[in-house]
Protein backbone atom coordinates (compact mmCIF):
# COMPACT_ATOMS: atom_id res chain seq x y z
CA UNK A 1 0.00 0.00 0.00
CA UNK A 2 2.90 2.56 0.54
CA UNK A 3 4.68 1.91 -2.56
CA UNK A 4 1.12 2.93 -4.38
CA UNK A 5 0.99 5.88 -1.86
CA UNK A 6 4.08 7.47 -3.21
CA UNK A 7 3.88 6.48 -7.16
CA UNK A 8 0.66 8.52 -6.53
CA UNK A 9 2.32 11.28 -4.65
CA UNK A 10 5.61 11.51 -7.70
CA UNK A 11 2.82 11.19 -10.38
CA UNK A 12 0.80 13.91 -8.75
CA UNK A 13 3.92 16.04 -8.45
CA UNK A 14 4.94 15.60 -12.12
CA UNK A 15 1.73 16.83 -12.94
CA UNK A 16 1.62 20.19 -10.59
CA UNK A 17 5.31 20.87 -12.16
CA UNK A 18 4.25 20.43 -15.71
CA UNK A 19 0.94 22.66 -15.29
CA UNK A 20 2.80 25.53 -13.38
CA UNK A 21 6.05 25.54 -15.89
CA UNK A 22 5.41 28.90 -17.79
CA UNK A 23 4.28 31.91 -15.87
CA UNK A 24 4.60 36.18 -14.94
CA UNK A 25 6.23 36.35 -11.20
CA UNK A 26 2.48 36.56 -9.35
CA UNK A 27 1.40 33.79 -10.86
CA UNK A 28 4.65 31.81 -10.27
CA UNK A 29 4.57 32.29 -7.27
CA UNK A 30 0.66 31.67 -6.44
CA UNK A 31 1.59 28.15 -8.60
CA UNK A 32 4.81 27.89 -6.21
CA UNK A 33 2.88 28.09 -3.79
CA UNK A 34 0.13 25.81 -4.44
CA UNK A 35 2.18 23.32 -5.92
CA UNK A 36 4.42 23.69 -2.53
CA UNK A 37 1.53 23.54 -0.24
CA UNK A 38 -0.12 20.50 -2.26
CA UNK A 39 2.89 18.44 -1.74
CA UNK A 40 3.73 19.32 1.50
CA UNK A 41 -0.04 17.89 2.13
CA UNK A 42 0.53 14.69 0.34
CA UNK A 43 3.83 14.27 2.14
CA UNK A 44 2.64 15.10 5.20
CA UNK A 45 -0.47 12.52 4.47
CA UNK A 46 2.29 9.86 3.91
CA UNK A 47 4.35 10.24 6.95
CA UNK A 48 3.39 8.10 9.83
CA UNK A 49 0.43 8.83 11.11
CA UNK A 50 0.84 7.34 14.39
CA UNK A 51 -0.95 4.88 16.26
CA UNK A 52 -4.87 4.68 14.73
CA UNK A 53 -4.04 7.91 12.39
CA UNK A 54 -3.86 10.57 15.23
CA UNK A 55 -0.62 12.73 14.11
CA UNK A 56 -2.02 12.42 10.41
CA UNK A 57 -3.78 16.15 10.69
CA UNK A 58 -1.46 17.43 12.29
CA UNK A 59 1.30 16.01 9.54
CA UNK A 60 -0.85 17.51 6.63
CA UNK A 61 -1.35 20.82 8.15
CA UNK A 62 2.39 21.25 9.10
CA UNK A 63 3.50 20.01 5.32
CA UNK A 64 1.26 21.88 3.55
CA UNK A 65 2.72 25.18 5.75
CA UNK A 66 6.02 24.06 5.09
CA UNK A 67 5.60 23.57 1.34
CA UNK A 68 3.36 26.44 0.49
CA UNK A 69 6.11 28.35 1.58
CA UNK A 70 9.12 26.79 0.05
CA UNK A 71 6.45 26.68 -3.42
CA UNK A 72 6.02 30.20 -2.67
CA UNK A 73 10.38 31.36 -2.08
CA UNK A 74 10.65 29.08 -5.19
CA UNK A 75 8.27 30.59 -7.59
CA UNK A 76 9.25 34.15 -6.56
CA UNK A 77 12.69 33.46 -7.41
CA UNK A 78 12.14 31.44 -10.66
CA UNK A 79 9.64 34.45 -11.56
CA UNK A 80 11.49 37.52 -11.41
CA UNK A 81 14.52 35.27 -12.99
CA UNK A 82 12.56 34.76 -16.13
CA UNK A 83 10.98 38.68 -15.75
CA UNK A 84 14.61 39.78 -15.61
CA UNK A 85 15.29 37.46 -19.11
CA UNK A 86 13.09 38.79 -20.58
CA UNK A 87 13.12 42.60 -19.96
CA UNK A 88 16.99 42.01 -20.59
CA UNK A 89 16.10 40.44 -24.34
CA UNK A 90 13.64 43.00 -25.28
CA UNK A 91 16.75 45.68 -24.21
CA UNK A 92 18.77 43.77 -26.61
CA UNK A 93 16.54 43.25 -29.83
CA UNK A 94 15.07 47.34 -29.00
CA UNK A 95 18.86 47.78 -29.04
CA UNK A 96 19.93 46.50 -32.05
CA UNK A 97 16.76 47.44 -33.75
CA UNK A 98 17.80 50.91 -33.17
CA UNK A 99 21.27 50.39 -34.87
CA UNK A 100 19.78 48.47 -37.41
CA UNK A 101 16.86 50.69 -38.48
CA UNK A 102 18.94 53.85 -38.54
CA UNK A 103 17.83 55.09 -41.65
CA UNK A 104 14.74 53.35 -41.87
CA UNK A 105 11.59 54.20 -40.76
CA UNK A 106 10.52 53.38 -36.64
CA UNK A 107 8.65 50.06 -36.61
CA UNK A 108 5.34 50.51 -35.94
CA UNK A 109 4.45 53.59 -38.36
CA UNK A 110 2.96 53.11 -41.35
CA UNK A 111 5.25 53.87 -44.68
CA UNK A 112 5.18 57.61 -45.91
CA UNK A 113 1.88 57.57 -49.62
CA UNK A 114 3.98 59.11 -52.58
CA UNK A 115 1.45 61.02 -54.28
CA UNK A 116 -0.01 60.60 -57.48
CA UNK A 117 1.55 62.74 -60.49
CA UNK A 118 -0.99 64.29 -62.30
CA UNK A 119 -0.31 66.23 -65.26
CA UNK A 120 -2.74 69.78 -66.77
CA UNK A 121 -3.60 69.90 -70.41
CA UNK A 122 -5.65 72.93 -71.58
CA UNK A 123 -8.14 71.40 -74.16
CA UNK A 124 -9.06 74.65 -76.44
CA UNK A 125 -12.62 75.26 -77.23
CA UNK A 126 -14.03 73.54 -80.54
CA UNK A 127 -17.00 73.19 -82.42
CA UNK A 128 -18.30 69.91 -82.81
CA UNK A 129 -21.43 69.40 -85.50
CA UNK A 130 -24.00 71.54 -83.50
CA UNK A 131 -22.41 71.51 -80.31
CA UNK A 132 -19.34 73.69 -79.12
CA UNK A 133 -17.35 72.85 -76.35
CA UNK A 134 -15.53 75.71 -74.33
CA UNK A 135 -11.50 75.49 -73.80
CA UNK A 136 -10.93 73.86 -70.22
CA UNK A 137 -8.24 72.10 -68.33
CA UNK A 138 -7.91 68.18 -68.19
CA UNK A 139 -6.27 66.80 -65.66
CA UNK A 140 -4.43 63.53 -66.16
CA UNK A 141 -3.52 61.07 -63.55
CA UNK A 142 -0.05 59.37 -65.22
CA UNK A 143 1.32 58.01 -61.94
CA UNK A 144 -1.26 56.54 -59.17
CA UNK A 145 -0.32 56.94 -55.00
CA UNK A 146 1.71 54.55 -53.83
CA UNK A 147 3.71 53.61 -50.95
CA UNK A 148 7.37 54.85 -50.64
CA UNK A 149 9.85 51.81 -50.90
CA UNK A 150 11.65 51.44 -48.05
CA UNK A 151 14.92 51.03 -48.82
Amino acid sequence: MKVRNKINVGACLCLLNILSGCATTGRSIAAGGALGAGTGALVGAIADPGNNGQYRTRNIIIGSALGGVAGIATGALIGDSVEDSKKEAYARGHESAQKDNSTKRPIGSPPELKSAKVEARWIEGKVTGNRYVDGHWEYLITEPARFEDSQ
